[in-house]
């Protein structure tokens, strides 16, 4: 009789997570107020993280739960959502979450 086996075996793909945040930018993280106090910097939230992205910031968000700010591997599919609620299939490597989808999230 076999014992089953429970777990990933060496070869299998590591799955998804699914994470709601609110996309921010490596410049400000998740609070803006600051870099927005010293002017040109857009006046909300998405205004800000566009424009740092713009000067070379990439996008992420702060995961509250690990206390944790992750970069995204890919920047395209964030920038129309900048400063805004999304839901985010994609799994962890290091300090980057590898994006399979995002969307965005309710209220």
């Amino acid at each position: 009789m076999r014992t089953p086996v429970f777990g990933l075996l060496a070869g299998d793909p590591p799955t998804d997570q699914i994470f709601v945040v609110f996309i921010a930018d490596t410049e400000c993280g998740p609070d803006h107020a600051p870099m927005r106090a010293k002017g040109n910097m857009g006046k909300n939230d998405k205004e800000c993280t566009l424009q740092c992205v713009a000067k070379g910031a990439t996008f992420g968000f702060v995961d509250a739960e690990r206390k944790h700010f992750f970069q995204l591997d890919d920047q395209e599919l964030p920038r129309p959502f900048a400063g805004g609620k999304l839901r985010i299939a994609g799994r962890i490597e290091g300090d980057t979450i590898l994006v399979r989808s995002i969307a965005r999230a309710g209220s």
